[in-house]
């Protein structure tokens, strides 16, 4: 069996033979194949997005799908043609490969290209996603679509290289129509396009965007204008971003089983938190759209925390997050879990264990403490005390502890007193960091002068670390508290 693609010769304007016909989209994607060394990565999204837009079936249309066809020719083989073959076609002669079986008949008014079943002699320059999209849907009701083709004839000495600069020229050279303005003329026309229909043919996302968009006054909501582009000489984006940032959030809650999305009324809300947010100098400089619809989604989010908005804000400060002009919310979302999991909600206390240690110790818990109250954390800070640790069974002491200290995403180590185990504890956390490759950054070194002496307690190893070094527990309990915070980030560590 072989199959027939019927379509008018031509040279293109840089002097390429071309065949252009009409075929059934499955029919292509049965003859042809995608070129791993130049075509774009498939992504799934975008591959869902064009199985959806099949399923629909209202203003369905593909452009020009293009392929490329090499023209090859075994020459030691008995049946090799005398004549170069693109020349041969390109002068209205018949062709056929002895390597593939490709055969390309001249007719009165067409060009017959014939390929065996089984043959994939096209490649893929220009709709590679659109084929896929087919492909993955695997339903006859979907083999009568017909799209048009356009094959172009390469010799085998130069294919590969036409094929990537045609796919290079294709996808950079044209100007690219912006999100704004193929947006407007579908969410701003509500008479051809009403909300039941702008909701069922292209998505929640573009009927939340025509209701926000009557909603939104940037009279108020200042902070956000450099983001929707409402500022003098910026280009309007605020369609775009909106219907950009609420499928980023719609992702973002299917990815973690939170529900349906919520309504206007609440999404109309968050964007005014939002606003607050910006209110940040540092935030009013960033035009970047994920930014913004990471920040909506924390506000939407039904199970997080004031706690746990707060800490992703001042992460977002304090580690310059605002300064990229291109961020991907998926992406910095699963960047700032993968750091919170990191830092555990742990606390190791190594200290001495003793009468004249107890306020420090008292101090440390009580700043804990206050934390875990003021930020509503989901996960509590714990200081743990290998004194009390109890596992229910016998072990070695030195071996628990190094568990712990491994275990703990911080460290405190209270220096007063002197106490030599206090040094090997933290010498074996700064071991592990040299083997992590970690800087020492997750220990808080302190001292208590009315319990001890610096000069005395403190080895000559750890003088030239940084130590929050106290006179009184009152002014232990802040510091520590202050530094904790900046550690976990529930502060943005301005000023600190």
């Amino acid at each position: 069996m072989r199959t027939t693609f019927e379509g008018k010769y031509g040279l293109s304007l840089g002097g390429f033979p071309c065949i252009r016909g009409y075929a059934t989209l499955r029919d292509i994607a049965r003859v042809s194949t995608a070129d791993e060394a130049y075509q774009r990565e498939l992504t799934p999204k975008h591959v869902e997005e064009i199985k959806r837009y099949f399923e629909a079936g209202e203003y369905l249309f593909f452009p020009e799908i293009i392929l490329s066809a090499t023209l090859d020719v075994d020459y030691e083989k008995a049946d090799a043609p005398q004549d170069d073959p693109l020349a041969t076609v390109m002068r209205g002669h018949k062709f056929q490969s002895n390597v593939n079986d490709l055969r390309i008949t001249p007719r009165a008014s067409r060009y017959d290209i014939i390929v065996a079943d089984g043959d994939r002699p096209f490649k893929r320059i220009d709709g590679n996603h659109r084929l896929s999209a087919l492909e993955a849907l695997n339903d006859e009701k979907y083999d009568r679509f017909v799209a048009p083709f356009c094959i172009i004839l390469f010799s085998k000495t130069d294919a590969a290289r036409n094929e990537k600069a045609l796919f290079h020229n294709i996808n950079s050279k044209a100007r690219k129509l912006t999100s704004e303005e193929s947006l407007r003329g579908i969410i701003d026309d509500e008479v051809g396009f009403p909300d039941e229909v702008l909701s069922g043919q292209f998505g929640e996302e573009y009927l939340q965007c025509r209701r926000l968009g009557g909603l939104l006054n940037f009279e108020y909501l200042t902070n956000l204008r450099v983001v929707f582009g409402k500022m003098d000489g910026a280009q309007e984006c605020h369609r775009s971003l909106l219907t950009q940032s609420l499928q980023d959030v719609r992702e973002q809650f299917a990815r973690l089983n939170l529900g349906t999305m919520p309504g206007i009324a609440a999404v109309f809300e968050a964007i005014k938190v939002v606003n607050d947010i910006y209110a940040d100098p540092r935030l009013q400089r960033s035009h970047a759209q994920g930014l913004f619809a990471t920040f909506l989604f924390w506000q939407l989010h039904p199970l997080a925390s004031d706690g746990q908005r707060q800490q992703f804000r001042n992460w977002v400060l304090r580690t310059h997050q605002y300064e990229l002009r291109s961020i991907n919310t998926a992406d910095l979302l699963k960047i700032f879990e993968k750091i919170a999991e990191s830092r555990k909600r742990q606390i190791f206390i190594s200290m001495w264990f003793h009468e004249t240690t107890r306020a420090n110790f008292e101090a440390i818990e009580a700043a804990v403490g206050d934390l875990n109250k003021d930020h509503q954390l989901d996960i509590k800070l714990r200081p743990i005390r290998v004194d009390q640790f109890d596992t229910g069974y016998s072990y070695e002491i030195n071996e628990e502890i190094l568990d712990l200290i491994e275990s703990s995403g911080l460290m405190i180590a209270d220096l007063s007193g002197g106490n030599k185990n206090v040094h090997h504890e933290i010498g074996y956390l700064m071991g592990l960091n040299r083997g992590r490759g970690l800087r020492d950054e997750n220990f808080l070194l302190l001292h208590n002068e009315t319990v001890g002496k610096p000069a005395v307690d403190i080895g000559f190893n750890l003088a030239g670390i940084k130590q929050l070094r106290t006179k009184d527990t009152h002014t232990l309990r802040e510091e520590v508290k202050k530094q904790i915070a900046i550690f976990y980030g529930l502060t943005d560590g301005a000023g600190s």
